[in-house]
């Protein structure tokens, strides 16, 4: 039966190993907070990005979508200042308007040295602590089969569905065929704790688990599951989730079992809902009752951010307002796994 903690920070430990399956500003902020500890970081992310800067490079070069790989490097990397604002510098002008400078150097990297190489040598550029893993060595394609029957094709048109109406729910996901990444399929099995999200539920978390090999992986792991539940739904994805159903969701992709659930149950200012009205994203409530009738252990704290994030100029896709804590949930991970 699921209960509500409450933990403070305890002795640390050197020598595990966590492993993170997500991707874009969610996970990247979870990073931060983590690489504070003595840890040894992975992050698997998807290869169906196809929006933005990402979806250009990936269709006139052929190479693995580069924006969430580029976003967690940048969380786990210790350089100057400087070095970071080049590789997220985003042209707002001209031909190379909406395109990231980061992403295009890791596309170059890939054409001269292979994805795998490309990556390591922009890991050793930017000093990170820890890897980050494309789920599969090659792009791949998501697909979203709705409950009307309809099929959305591509990962951008998944996530960017315009709040007009009433969206029909997302019925099952399908994702092209693709082997999974062999790095990633032994962080998997050298893991001690495993994290789905913070993020997109059905375009950064879910497709990873689609890919063969990955859910076999993960539910033969001895390391504990934990599910970071979203702050706002997403309209076309999760319109009217609560917390329960994040669980519920990802157990039914993973065909396993979740250990953890780290829930977020302070609930934004009016003002920065009324953000998200135009958007029809609602707040994510933590419904106990439902939570406790799961075999996973709820852990229901503050974890907003008291920082609103603004949209980098020459950036068309959706951004969210809202972050969780970073400490936070770094602090509440590490504890469940010292």
């Amino acid at each position: 039966m699921s209960k509500i903690m409450s933990r403070e920070a305890g002795s640390r430990f050197a020598g595990k190993n966590i492993v993170i399956i997500g991707g874009g500003t969610g996970t990247s902020t979870l990073l931060q907070g983590l690489k504070k500890y003595p840890v040894d970081l992975s992050v698997i992310v998807s290869t169906a990005d196809d929006g933005g800067s990402t979806g250009i490079l990936r269709k006139e070069l052929g190479v693995i979508p580069p924006g969430d790989i580029r976003q967690c490097l940048l969380a786990l990397s210790d350089v100057p200042k400087e070095v970071k604002e080049l590789f997220n510098f985003r042209f707002s002008s001209g031909k190379l308007k909406g395109h990231n400078a980061g992403n295009i150097i890791l596309a170059a990297l890939e054409k001269i040295s292979g994805i795998e190489e490309g990556v390591s040598l922009a890991s050793k550029m930017l000093n990170v602590r820890g890897q980050v893993l494309p789920v599969s060595l090659t792009p791949t394609t998501l697909s979203a089969i709705l409950q009307n029957g309809k099929k959305i094709v591509g990962e951008h048109f998944i996530d960017d569905r315009k709040p007009i109406g009433k969206a029909s729910p997302i019925k099952n996901l399908r994702l092209s065929a693709a082997k999974a990444n062999p790095r990633a399929l032994k962080a998997l099995g050298e893991a001690d704790a495993i994290v789905f999200g913070p993020g997109d539920l059905y375009t950064s978390v879910l497709p990873s688990l689609l890919v063969s090999g990955i859910n076999g992986a993960i539910n033969r792991s001895k390391a504990k599951k934990l599910l970071v539940t979203n702050i706002m739904t997403k309209f076309g994805q999760t319109d009217g989730f609560k917390a329960s159903d994040f669980v519920t969701e990802t157990e039914a992709y993973l065909k396993g079992k979740i250990d953890y659930v780290l829930a977020n149950n302070k609930k934004p200012s009016q003002e920065i809902l009324r953000k998200y009205v135009k958007e029809k994203a609602e707040f994510v409530e933590t419904d106990i009752n439902a939570l406790a009738k799961t075999k996973a252990e709820t852990i229901a704290l503050n974890l907003l951010s008291d920082s609103i994030i603004k949209k980098t100029a020459g950036d068309s896709l959706k951004r969210s307002w809202l972050r969780h804590d970073s400490e936070k949930l770094a602090k509440i991970i590490w504890e469940l796994i010292s």
